[in-house]
Formats: C-alpha cells, sequence, structure tokens
C-alpha cells in the first residue's frame, strides 16, 4: 500500500510541504484548531480506526499550494502548475499515511507524553522567544499565524515527531555495517572511471535573428506577471537599537562604587603558593621520604622514586590557604619559598607539601575596575532597559505623541524609508535601517498598516522600532517601453536555451544510432574533451555530486545528459580502471557512513512497512485526485 505511493517520496515539492508541517497546541494554551469537522465528508485515507477525511485533504492540500505558490512565485493556473499540483497531492497523501501509521502504532503500544514535556519543547525553540531570550506566547501565535498552522495541528505534530523518534529512529540509529558489504561499497567507491563528454553553453549561443515588435508585444501578454511593479510604501521610522538603548543608560558613580565594595571579593587576590606534594599509604614510607628531603635529594626525584609519582601528579599547581584541607594549610603558608613540611596524615594518607613559589596578593583598585564595573551593571540592567524603554513608547503612542514628539524623549530622530517593497527591496533607506528593513517582522508591519497608521512598536533581532505608513503606490503594469529592454533580453535567453536543447537532443540522438561523439560534436562546432580517471566522490566539468554518481550507473558507452550550472554537458563513460591508490581514512569514513545512513533509511522504511502490515489500510485515490 505504501509501495504505491513510493514514486512521490523524492518529489522536490516533498521537500518543500516539510517546511509547511503542521502542529498543535490546544490541550496547552485552550484555543482550538480550525479544522471543519470530518464527519460529514468522506474518508479519503484510513488506518484501522485513524480516518482522513476529504476535507482534510482539500485544506491540506490548499495551505501547502498556496504557500507554495508565495515561496515559488509561479501562476497556479498556468500549464506549468499541472506538475507542482500532481506532486503536491502525491506528497501529500503519502505523508498522511506515513503519519497515520504513526498515530496507530502509538496507540497501539501506548506510547504518549506528558503535556508538561510538550510545552518545554517548544517553549525551547528559537522561533518563540523574544529579544531576551523567553518564550513569548504572542510571538508564537503570530508565528503559527504567517505559517498558517494552527495551535492545534502544532502540538500533534511535536506528539508525532517524538512517537517516531521512539518506534521508528532510535530503533534502528545503531547500524554495524558488516564487513563484507563496507569492503564491496569500498571497492566500488574505489574505481575510477574515465569519460569523454562535451558542454553546450548557452551564453556562448549566437542568435541569428532580431525579436520583432510582435514578438515583443506577445511577451508583453504572455508574461504580464513579470512585469508588474510590485506595492511599494514609504515609511517614517523611529528605530533605537540596543547599543542606542545602552548609551542613553545613566550610571553613576555612587551605582560603580556601591557594585565595588559589594563585590570587594572579586577585586582581590589573596596570597598563593606554588605547591608540590607527595602521598603515602604509611608513616614509615613517609619518613624515609622526609629524611631524603632533609638530606638534599630533589623533591620530584623522591616524590617519583618513593611515592610513584609523575610530575603532573606531584604538581598541585598555585593554591589559597583555604583551598587546602585544614589538616595541612597553615603548615604549607606558614613556609618559606622552599620550604617542605614534616609529614602530616590527612585521612589515611600522610602527605609532604612544599612551596615552589609565593604569589603575594594583588588588590585591584576601585579607578582600574571602575569601566568594567559599568560594563557589568551596564549588562546586567540592559534587558530591563529595553523593556522599560518598549513600555515607555507605547505609553506615549497610546497617548497619542507622534514618532516626531516621541523621538527627543530617547535623544533619536525619525528617519526615512522611500519605496519598500514586500520581498524587502527598498528604493532609498538609511545605513542604519539597511538590515531591519528586510526582517519579516519589519515587513510585516510596513504592510499591516494604512496611510497614516502608526504601528506597534517591532522587537526587532538589534533593538526596538516604530514605524509610520505616510505613503504608498499600488501594485501596477509597467509600461511596455519600461520593460522592452527586459523583454529582449529575456527573449534572447529562451532562444539561446531553445537552440542548446535542440543541439543536445540532436547529438544524443545521433549517439544512440551509433554515432562517435567526437563526429557529431564536429557538426556543430564543439570541442569534446577527456576526464582524467576519477572516483565517484570527485568531479569534472563543475558535476554535481548526484550528476557524479548517476554517471558511475550507466554502462560503459552509454551516452548521458545533464546539467552542468547553467550548461548542457553530454558525457560518455570511457573506460574502468582498478585504482591503485587506496582510499584515506577520510574517504573510507565518508563510504562508512553513506553505507549507515543507506541501510539506517531501508530499515526505518522496513520497520514502518512492519507497522502498516498489522493495520488495515485503505487510500481513495480518485477522491483525492490523484490517478492511481
Amino acid at each position: 500500500m505504501i509501495n504505491k505511493l513510493a514514486k512521490a517520496q523524492k518529489s522536490w515539492i516533498a521537500k518543500l510541504i516539510l517546511t509547511l508541517t503542521a502542529l498543535s497546541f490546544m490541550s496547552l494554551f485552550g484555543i482550538t484548531g480550525y479544522l471543519a469537522s470530518a464527519s460529514n465528508n468522506r474518508t479519503v485515507i484510513k488506518v484501522d480506526n485513524i480516518e482522513i477525511s476529504q476535507a482534510e485533504f482539500s485544506y491540506q492540500f490548499q495551505k501547502e499550494l498556496n504557500a507554495a505558490k508565495n515561496m515559488l512565485d509561479i501562476d497556479l493556473n498556468d500549464e506549468a502548475s499541472d506538475e507542482l499540483r500532481s506532486s503536491l497531492m502525491n506528497a501529500i497523501s503519502q505523508r498522511m499515511v506515513r503519519d497515520s501509521i504513526v498515530d496507530r502504532t502509538a496507540q497501539k503500544y501506548h506510547v504518549s507524553f506528558r503535556p508538561e514535556l510538550i510545552s518545554q519543547i517548544i517553549r525551547s525553540e528559537p522561533s518563540f522567544k523574544d529579544i531576551a531570550g523567553n518564550f513569548n506566547q504572542d510571538l508564537f501565535r503570530r508565528v503559527l499565524s504567517e505559517n498558517n498552522i494552527s495551535e492545534q495541528e502544532y502540538v500533534k505534530s511535536v506528539q508525532r515527531g517524538l512517537a517516531e523518534q521512539i518506534l521508528i529512529s532510535w530503533p534502528t540509529r545503531l547500524i554495524n555495517v558488516p564487513d563484507v558489504l563496507l569492503n564491496t561499497e569500498l571497492k566500488v567507491d574505489n574505481k575510477r572511471r574515465t569519460f569523454k563528454y562535451l558542454t553546450i553553453k548557452p551564453e556562448e549561443i549566437k542568435v541569428d535573428r532580431k525579436i520583432t515588435q510582435e514578438e515583443i508585444e506577445q511577451y508583453y501578454d504572455d508574461f504580464a506577471p513579470s512585469f508588474v511593479a510590485p506595492e511599494t510604501r514609504d515609511l517614517s521610522v523611529l528605530y533605537l537599537s540596543i547599543a542606542d538603548i545602552a548609551d542613553n543608560m545613566k550610571i553613576s558613580d555612587e551605582e560603580v562604587k556601591a557594585y565595588y565594595d559589594e563585590h570587594i571579593e572579586n577585586y582581590e587576590q589573596k596570597e598563593k603558593r606554588d605547591v608540590l606534594q607527595m602521598m603515602f599509604e604509611n608513616e614509615e614510607d613517609a619518613n624515609n621520604a622526609y629524611a631524603k628531603l632533609q638530606k638534599g635529594s630533589d623533591f620530584y626525584y623522591v616524590a617519583s622514586n618513593d611515592a610513584k609519582q609523575t610530575k603532573e601528579e606531584t604538581d598541585l599547581g598555585e593554591v589559597q590557604e583555604d583551598e587546602l584541607v585544614f589538616e595541612i594549610a597553615e603548615d604549607v603558608f606558614a613556609l618559606k619559598k622552599g620550604g617542605y613540611t614534616k609529614p602530616v596524615q590527612v585521612g589515611d594518607v600522610w602527605q609532604i607539601m612544599k612551596v615552589a613559589n609565593i604569589i603575594a596578593p594583588t588588590k585591584t583598585n576601585y579607578e582600574t575596575a571602575a569601566k568594567e564595573i559599568r560594563q557589568e551593571i551596564l549588562s546586567e540592567g540592559l534587558y530591563d532597559e529595553i523593556y522599560d524603554v518598549l513600555s515607555k513608547i507605547e505609553d506615549e503612542l497610546g497617548a497619542g505623541k507622534t514618532l516626531e514628539e516621541i523621538a527627543p524623549m530617547f535623544d533619536a530622530e525619525v528617519l526615512k524609508v522611500e519605496a519598500l517593497a514586500d520581498d524587502g527591496t527598498v528604493q532609498k533607506t538609511p545605513e542604519k535601517l539597511a538590515a531591519l528593513v528586510k526582517s519579516a517582522d519589519f515587513i510585516d508591519a510596513a504592510f499591516s498598516y494604512a496611510v497614516g497608521e502608526t504601528s506597534q512598536t517591532i522587537e526587532a533581532d538589534e533593538g526596538l522600532a516604530v514605524l509610520r505608513v505616510d505613503d504608498l503606490v499600488e501594485t501596477h503594469q509597467k509600461p511596455i517601453e519600461d520593460v522592452t529592454p527586459e523583454i529582449k533580453a529575456m527573449w534572447e535567453n529562451n532562444e539561446k536555451t531553445a537552440i542548446a536543447q535542440e543541439t543536445m537532443n540532436d547529438i544524443m540522438h545521433d549517439l544512440e544510432n551509433g554515432e562517435d561523439l567526437a563526429k557529431s560534436a564536429r557538426r556543430y562546432g564543439l570541442h569534446v574533451y577527456k576526464s582524467q580517471p576519477i572516483t565517484r566522490n570527485e568531479t569534472f566539468a563543475d558535476l554535481d555530486y548526484n550528476s557524479i554518481r548517476e554517471l558511475f550507473m550507466q554502462d560503459l558507452h552509454t551516452p548521458y545528459q545533464t546539467m552542468a550550472g547553467e550548461n548542457y554537458l553530454i558525457a560518455v563513460s570511457e573506460q574502468d580502471f582498478e585504482n591503485s591508490a587506496p582510499l584515506s581514512e577520510n574517504e573510507k569514513a565518508l563510504v562508512k557512513l553513506k553505507t549507515e545512513q543507506g541501510l539506517t533509511a531501508d530499515l526505518q522504511k522496513a520497520m514502518l512497512d512492519s507497522y502498516a502490515k498489522d493495520y488495515k489500510i485503505k487510500i481513495k485515490y480518485k477522491l483525492m485526485g490523484i490517478e492511481e
């Protein structure tokens, strides 16, 4: 049953869907989700007692289709969207079947989690934390709302993720690759192969004709959405960076002095002694060692021969008196440099200590420490100051004050942003706001208010901001005269790409009919290159890792076409070589890791399939709009 959907597993759209995964939070925050009841809808997926209704599937599909549209900037009404719709449907149905199997298995084996644990996990998510690093429930709700995810959906996904770890991930995480398999993989990975190849570069292709006015107008009509000027907004912005807020914090000399007096122990360094030690299990051995010291023997020598200690074990290091045990501390700190104690019993052992050096006490005076203390007070009080400033700004806004009236209260000025679009592009902005105007929170606020309205305070990563919308220019079609250069460039690029594609198809046709690559290349004025012998972990012609792996999967002398960046490439494997040079340890480790990952993925799939076999699974593809 699951294998019917496996063909969609590698779809790029499946990766897109992962960014839209929904979770729920009703049990923690008491807010219901917004999925409609499925009781009056037909079931499209059923795993034992778990049912997915047609309405649920349609809701999820529409939500993710809209998200894909926004992310990819595509027209959902053109023919190119058919593949997207089909891929989305397959990927969503596949995920829903998998999720239902996990949910049913969690029921079967009574896998559940305390609400406190789920709350802790969500509260630790950085996306839901405010500028002070604390969980912010309003921010949490806003992030979910921006991503069109309900709180109820969010928690369910967290719970399912934990269950999947317990049921699938953890049991398969410690994979031991058998030596026979690993040696085979190492041998395969170490094989070298040479390739003949040619590259067709669209940018180097000459287009013999010019675009006509009729074609310009046709392009203008066909690609109209590409020639739309987005809505832009002019803004006035009051921005206080964290540095600005810190600079306005007034820390008096009295506060600094009080801090110094209160933490004086941090600025005083007591006398220290650099101490050597040796330890014995009985008094007799300790006395014998002491006698040798009195006769002039070196402390390290006696420690090594009599106490069987290494130099590291003998060096105790620099210590204060209160860091030594009381039985011997006073004796050690009564010694002069070079002196040593008599044997002293400490617990079950006898110790002899020597003072190798004396480090006199020091004290950092107030004048020296003041700068550091001022910075420490600043750091400790900064977050409180930020929220004091935020509260004051909100109070002034609530009292009807304008940005121009509020700015002087914080030694700030109102800055102007001209023609900000919702993708973060801007016609003119002060350098101080360059990063801020590209942030999602700022853009969201800029496009959430009408002309003349002032936003609430925005908690940005580097400070606080308030904006006012001064003017806007609505979305409009650019005149054909303004976009004619763009149309010409687009047309020329498309022509070059079409010629390159046609050339590649013709050459592949020649090669499949038995013609030699070099002969076919000459007909089109192309040069044939030959690669050095490479392994699967190396490359040529800037091919990516997946293309190289695909090339190695082809039989010798079999033509293969692929893309190398913006260029078209045709390669023919020419000859295999046994590699005399062994793989490096890093290469072996990489092969082992890839093998482990492959086995883990296979085992996880097998485990999911084994769970699925225990359930009665029904999938109604037609009701979901999927061809069986």
